[in-house]
């Protein structure tokens, strides 16, 4: 996309974009645009040739000065009551037109698209992220790809505000969107932990993140045993990437990422249709990574280190098994009730990893549970909080401002005794007959942090969707990648 910021409109060929509203009343500098278009408008409005239902498409060709111009409208309800999350919509479904249509250039009247509901910079900022994330395509590995059209914008405006800013901000989460979903949909046998460490540390080279890895023998060395446990059945052996922003001197926000780059289930393994899309089981990394790209490229005046866990859960004579006990990095030991619970221990490693930074707040992020699908349904994100209240209130705020649909769930007193109910260990990483597994893993994960605020998210429900929307392609999502980046924006 290339974004042209314009004050008037030149009359010629190209397409025009414009809003269209229930009531045509309700559009800003009606009889400029309706001049535009030599008094075109109410007729086609009133002839039902253009739709105002929100985030609908419609199309003509119309005669301007005796040219030929193609009309496009994108449907935007009743102006009094659109919202921000709506601009998502309509953008979003915009751009994905543009491109399918293979339209290479079109004046958009973006006084067609104001409202007194939402300020431009608003709608600008959605411009931009959403015109970047929407036509998404994954194809590397396609032999005839799909090409995007680079199609130019020629924005025109009225409006004296800055909107070129906000558009830019915009395009920055879309790119951290699509930089996490690149990520997440590359086929595992090429993103192995060694893979993806060394993508990471090559994307950030003099960037202002440091990267630092540590190999199989270092996570060894040091402790980090209940990563090494997932890991040892791989040929592709484990890795520990951390990423550290340094934009403040103030203790850090702490972002860890569950990096299980293909999940077997290991012995207890997984069914012929739960193993397909494994590979997206590193998404909470890959939306980390996205997380640090966006905070790097905004040059946010925060401290973050963030923490990936990167293995593979693997089926070999040297792999995990039930009954197994590890030493994990706390010190405490856990015994192996599920190999398929894997990714709470990564995590639970991670954690105690970054409580040496001292961070004022941790938040993970994992596709750990298919519990909390069952209980909240697909495309919802379960946030759970531990001594964190005073940060869940504005992270929720975020969520709902960032369209992603989450809810709070509890970590109760039973499940802080259930993960200390081996007879053999200190801990146990699952308890097979019992209900509640997402709060489970949630407790067993932040029972690491110790007394340090931790926002658990568990993105199993999120992080992947199997059907087209106005966010983009099916496919993986970078879900919680917007809200982070609003919560951390507004600290």
């Amino acid at each position: 996309m290339n974004i042209k910021i314009k004050e008037t409109y030149s009359y010629n060929e190209l397409p025009i974009v414009i809003g269209c509203p229930s009531h045509l009343n309700q559009m800003h500098n009606f009889d400029e645009i309706n001049q535009i278009l030599d008094g075109q408008l109410e007729n086609l409005k009133k002839q039902q040739i253009i739709s105002s239902e929100l985030g609908k498409i419609t199309s003509t060709a119309i005669i301007i000065n005796g040219q030929v111009v193609k009309l496009i409208a994108v449907g935007l309800s009743n102006l009094k009551e659109i919202k921000e999350n709506d601009y998502q919509v309509v953008y979003g479904n915009l751009s994905r037109y543009l491109q399918s249509n293979r339209i290479e250039e079109v004046h958009l009247l973006d006084d067609t698209f104001v409202s007194q509901n939402v300020s431009n910079q608003e709608r600008a900022y959605r411009f931009g992220w959403l015109f970047t994330q929407a036509t998404f395509v994954f194809d590397t590995y396609k032999s005839n790809k799909s090409a995007n059209v680079n199609t130019v914008i020629n924005y025109v405006t009225t409006t004296t505000e800055d909107v070129t800013t906000f558009i830019n901000q915009g395009e920055i989460l879309g790119e951290s969107v699509n930089l996490a979903r690149t990520y997440s949909q590359t086929p595992p046998n090429i993103l192995t932990p060694d893979y993806f460490a060394n993508e990471i540390e090559q994307h950030f080279k003099d960037s202002q993140v440091n990267v630092t890895i540590k190999n199989e023998d270092e996570i060894r060395e040091e402790g980090i045993g209940l990563l090494d446990a997932v890991g040892k059945g791989s040929i592709n052996p484990p890795r520990l990437v951390v990423l550290e922003y340094k934009g403040s001197t103030q203790d850090p926000i702490a972002l860890v990422g569950k990096g299980v780059t293909y999940d077997s289930g290991g012995y207890q393994i997984k069914s012929k249709t739960g193993m397909p899309t494994m590979k997206y089981d590193m998404s909470g990394a890959s939306n980390v990574v996205g997380m640090m790209h966006a905070i790097n490229k905004l040059q946010l005046p925060i401290h973050v280190v963030a923490v990936l866990p990167l293995a593979e859960n693997m089926i070999s004579s040297n792999a995990m098994k039930p009954d197994d006990v590890y030493t994990a990095l706390s010190g405490e030991t856990v015994e192996i009730t599920n190999t398929d619970a894997e990714g709470r221990l990564v995590l639970g490693d991670a954690v105690s990893f970054v409580k040496q930074y001292k961070p004022e707040l941790i938040m993970n992020f994992a596709t750990l549970t298919g519990a909390v699908v069952a209980a909240l349904g697909l495309g919802k994100t379960g946030i759970f909080s531990s001594d964190a209240d005073q940060y869940i209130d504005d992270v929720k705020q975020a969520a709902k401002y960032s369209n992603e649909v989450s809810f709070e769930l509890p970590i109760t007193d039973e499940e802080k005794q259930d993960i200390k109910s081996s007879e053999v260990a200190d801990l146990t990483n699952c308890i097979l007959n019992k209900n509640g597994k997402a709060l489970f893993a949630a407790a067993f994960v932040t029972h690491f942090s110790d007394e340090i605020p931790h926002l658990h998210f568990d993105i199993a429900g999120s992080g992947e969707t199997e059907t087209d929307s106005f966010k983009g392609s099916k496919g993986a999502t970078g879900a919680m990648i917007p809200t982070v980046l609003h919560f951390l924006k507004n600290k």
